[in-house]
């Protein structure tokens, strides 16, 4: 019984030592990423998400939707909103249009994982309690060669630290 304690506190232990030279690698990487990006990378994240938000806002839909793409992690490439996702958010941003809009927060992680989060009203104040019907949209940008483009988080994609 004490070997099988000893062996399995050396397993332990090892997977933990593994665990965390994995952890401070990646975040090496997070770190050198975010080094090498401007002001100017901010600037131009923040700009293309606020013209989609814009246009959501217009009800100019088709457009918005137009400067959506999904962001494939092992290629690395772009690919156009899906009919079917296309038709779904068509369906959400009709069903709850934006009336108003500001940014909480954005983080930069890598070239394919990064958040810019929008807190959005998509009515009007209730006369009688003053509450604003309230929701949150997330993009994800992403780098591609240089240049920013604006990609929507998938169910299966990681979010970046905001709740």
């Amino acid at each position: 019984m004490k070997r099988f304690f000893y062996l399995f506190a050396i397993v332990l232990a090892v997977t933990l030592i593994a665990s965390c030279g994995n952890s401070n690698k990646q975040r090496d990487v997070v770190k050198e990423f975010q080094n090498g990006l401007t002001s100017e990378d901010t600037a131009s994240v923040l700009n293309l998400s606020d013209s989609c938000m814009e246009l959501l806002k217009q009800q100019k839909f088709d457009e918005a939707l137009a400067m959506l793409s999904e962001y494939d992690d092992s290629t690395g490439t772009l690919v156009p909103l899906s009919e079917e996702l296309r038709a779904s958010y068509m369906k959400r941003f009709k069903l709850f249009p934006v009336v108003s809009y500001f940014v909480s927060g954005y983080i930069f992680k890598s070239e394919g994982i990064n958040d810019v989060k929008y807190e959005v009203a998509f009515g009007e104040p209730d006369p009688k309690t003053g509450n604003t019907p309230k929701t949150s949209f997330m993009f994800n940008p992403v780098l591609v060669e240089g240049q920013w483009y604006l990609t929507v988080k998938n169910a299966d994609k990681e979010i970046t630290g905001f709740q």
